[in-house]
C-alpha cells in the first residue's frame, strides 16, 4: 500500500533522511519512532507529497508519487501534529467542508465521524473541544472518503492517559481493513497498535520488526526498553523491569 525505496533529503549540510526503505502493507499498522530531530516528520512530509525526496521513490496504492502526486494524494488521509481546524466552526460544519473538498458523500463524511469516535461532538464548535476530541477531529479528516492508506504524526500529543487510551482504540478500529503509519514519542501507550515497529536514528533506519522481535534483539522485555536500548540509550531501571 505504501512504498518507501531509498528515500534520501538533506537541509543544507544536515542529511535528515539517509536513504531509508520500507513498506506498509495494507491491514497493518507500522509505529515509527525516533528522537527528536531523527527525521520522522521529514520522512511523513515526504511519504504523503508534501516535500519531495533529494532521491528516492514513493509509491501509495500502486501510484508513483513522483508522476501523479494528486493522484497518490487521493489514496491516503493525513493528521499532521498540529492539524489545522478553524475554531469558529462547528465539528460537522468543517468535516462537511473537508468532505466537499474531497469530494466525499455524506455517508462518507458519517462514517469517518463514526470511526474517529466524535460521538455527540458534532455541533460543538471546535474552539470548545479538549485536545483529545481535536485529535479526533483530524483523525476523522484524515479518514473522510476511506482512504486505503492513513499517516499520522504525533496523534496523541499533548493528551492525558484517558484520552490517549480512548484516540488509541479509535485508532485500533481504523488500522483493521487499511494501511496505518503513524509516528510518535508514546511508545508504550501505542504499542497494542503496531504490527511492526521502525527506528530512525539520524535520518537511517537501523530497525524495522514486529515488537517482539525487537524486545528480543535488545534483549528487553517491553518495547519502550527495546527502543531506548536500540537509539543507544542507557536503558533506565524502571523500563528494564
Amino acid at each position: 500500500m505504501l512504498v518507501l525505496r531509498g528515500i534520501v533529503r538533506a537541509f543544507g549540510r544536515r542529511r535528515a533522511v539517509a536513504g531509508v526503505s520500507f513498506d506498509v502493507a495494507a491491514g497493518e499498522a507500522v509505529l515509527l519512532v525516533g528522537r527528536n530531530g531523527a527525521g520522522k516528520t521529514t520522512l511523513l512530509r515526504i511519504a504523503t507529497g508534501f516535500l519531495d525526496p533529494d532521491d528516492g521513490d514513493v509509491v501509495v496504492d500502486g501510484i508513483a508519487m513522483a508522476a501523479d502526486r494528486a493522484g497518490a494524494q487521493a489514496r491516503l488521509g493525513y493528521l499532521p501534529e498540529h492539524a489545522p481546524a478553524p475554531s469558529e466552526l462547528t465539528v460537522r460544519d468543517h468535516l462537511y467542508l473537508r468532505a466537499r473538498q474531497k469530494r466525499v458523500a455524506a455517508a462518507g463524511l458519517d462514517r469517518a465521524i463514526e470511526l474517529a469516535g466524535l460521538g455527540d461532538t458534532t455541533r460543538q464548535r471546535i474552539a470548545t473541544l479538549s485536545k483529545g476530541f481535536r485529535q479526533r477531529v483530524g483523525l476523522a479528516d484524515a479518514l473522510l472518503g476511506d482512504p486505503p492508506l492513513v499517516i499520522l504524526d504525533e496523534p496523541t500529543s499533548g493528551m492525558d492517559p484517558i484520552q490517549v487510551s480512548q484516540l488509541r482504540a479509535h485508532l485500533v478500529a481504523a488500522a483493521r481493513d487499511r494501511a496505518v503509519l503513524v509516528s510518535s514519542h508514546a511508545v508504550a501507550d501505542l504499542e497494542p497498535l503496531a504490527t511492526r515497529v521502525a527506528v530512525l536514528r539520524d535520518g537511517a533506519l537501523i530497525a524495522i520488526d514486529t515488537p517482539s522481535a525487537l524486545c528480543a534483539r535488545a534483549g528487553a522485555s517491553r518495547l519502550e526498553a527495546a527502543v531506548i536500548a536500540l537509539l543507544g540509550e542507557p536503558v533506565p531501571i524502571q523500563a528494564a523491569v
